[in-house]
């Protein structure tokens, strides 16, 4: 929005923007020095008032309350009072307090003849004139007030000191502005288009810096304008680059999701054709029936077991494909480690291993369904197994930090190379014998814990000599009672 501004108003904004800010410093610094100035004036005025009224009181004293009845007829808005006795009389005392005159005010009065008391300028109070009224028999105290107790800076007083006082700030203002614009920046900008205009011809007279200068602003205004167009050519040059890109990475997205189709297809046609030519091969064989009962119950076992393994890939196809996530589950994955590791206790290929549990104590509960973090965990020690040939041992850690819940399972295995830590992963991938996996064990497991947020890793062995896989849940709170 600015930039759009001409250089001649934002000099024109700069004065006027100056002059207010003169204007506001001047008015609030000058309005306590206006106020002390208008509680003097008014005090004066009372005071002078309550002189005259001195010299004009009779000289018998019997004539006193009646000329204060009269004086305060005269005087609209302000209390006259008389206090008649000496100033340590009873009777004195009693008056003096019931009409608020302070010992002070009348002790002032008695030795000089006269006393004035007036507010302070942030306090609210009344102006009080006290005049000295004597006579050979006796003495009193003539005493004007004003009435209304807020009134202690005489506010129309105030109002028009204080418009005047902005009024000259403001044309101070101004004129500062003017000096600083013409002085500090008319001429700085006019000098080099006063040198620019030597080396060029010359129509009619010569112009003085104010001229030079409006040419100049209006040279950067086209100038201005001329980048503003092409800043906006730009933009929509950039705008367009930018859907282009768009459109080249969603080609690309559904390129690799058609690889990543085409991948998984291979893979599945490989895993479920070995079984499916065991099955049609035996059952020609069978069909022919040219085989004894032995070799028959032979073949049948085959295909029952080829028939199993291409049941066993449709499942995890299916698990791969829908993965399902409970919502507000919790699972204690000290109970879920001692479950598995019981359950797979008696199986053959685990009868020779040694399974270390090391839980952290207190309880750790992680966000998950209880099952599913036992298919995870019995996947990762079942290929631990396998990976030590049936020997060694196997640690199964658990400990939560920061928020979140790791179950690490290490073993004595040869460990997984670098180069096949991002493969492991992947549909189909496997480092087993032919028909002894199917490859998506790891990927359904990294499926399962990523629906939860979490994720797997793999890592370099810690206290063994294997793998170590590493796997990160959210912690979840147990709900007390």
């Amino acid at each position: 929005m600015w930039s759009r501004i001409g250089l001649r108003t934002r000099l024109l904004l700069s004065i006027g923007a100056g002059a207010i800010v003169v204007a506001s410093v001047v008015g609030i610094l000058s309005r306590p020095m206006l106020v002390e100035r208008a509680i003097r004036s008014k005090g004066a005025s009372l005071l002078a008032v309550a002189r005259v009224a001195g010299k004009m009181a009779p000289q018998d004293p019997s004539l006193w309350k009646e000329f204060a009845y009269k004086l305060q007829e005269t005087l609209p808005g302000h209390q006259v009072f008389l206090l008649e006795g000496e100033l340590d009389s009873e009777g004195f005392l009693a008056n003096s307090a019931r009409l608020g005159v302070s010992r002070e005010s009348a002790l002032g009065a008695f030795g000089f003849g006269e006393h004035l008391s007036t507010p302070s300028p942030v306090s609210k109070g009344v102006y009080e004139a006290l005049v000295l009224l004597k006579s050979p028999q006796k003495r009193a105290l003539l005493g004007i007030r004003t009435n209304d107790g807020s009134d202690t800076s005489s506010p129309e007083t105030i109002w028009h000191l204080w418009l005047l006082a902005l009024f000259l700030g403001s044309t101070m203002g101004i004129l500062l502005g003017y000096f600083f614009a013409y002085f500090l920046l008319i001429r700085q900008l006019a000098e080099p288009l006063r040198v620019c205009a030597k080396f060029v011809p010359s129509r009619g007279k010569a112009r003085g810096d104010m001229a030079l200068l409006v040419d100049g602003i209006r040279a950067i205004e086209k100038a201005e304008k001329q980048e503003r167009a092409r800043a906006e050519r730009l933009s929509l040059e950039l705008k367009r680059m930018r859907e282009d890109l768009k459109g080249a990475q969603a080609t690309l997205l559904r390129a690799e999701k058609l690889a990543s189709v085409g991948e998984l297809a291979a893979g599945i046609a490989h895993e479920i054709g070995n079984p499916i030519g065991v099955i049609m091969g035996l059952s020609e064989l069978l069909a022919e029936g040219q085989v004894d009962a032995k070799s028959a119950s032979s073949f049948a076992r085959q295909i029952s077991e080829a028939a199993e393994r291409v049941h066993t890939i449709i499942k995890d196809l299916l698990a791969f494909a829908r993965p399902k996530k409970d919502e507000g589950v919790l699972c204690d994955v000290g109970e879920v480690i001692s479950a598995t590791v019981d359950l797979l206790r008696p199986q053959k290929r685990m009868r020779d291993v040694e399974v270390i549990q090391d839980v952290e104590k207190g309880g750790l509960y992680a966000e998950i369904r209880a099952s599913q973090l036992q298919q995870v965990l019995v996947n990762l020690m079942l290929n631990s197994a396998d990976a030590m040939e049936g020997k060694g041992r196997i640690i199964v850690r658990a400990r939560k930090r920061e928020g979140s819940v790791f179950v690490e399972v290490e073993d004595d295995g040869p460990g997984v190379p670098l180069h096949l830590r991002e493969k492991i992963f992947d549909p189909f991938f496997t480092t087993k014998p032919v028909g002894e996996g199917t490859g998506l064990g790891l990927t359904i497991s990294a499926q399962i814990i990523g629906i939860y947020g979490g994720d797997i890793t793999v890592h370099d062995a810690v206290e063994l000599k294997g793998a170590l896989f590493r796997v990160r849940l959210w912690e979840a709170m147990r709900e007390s009672g």
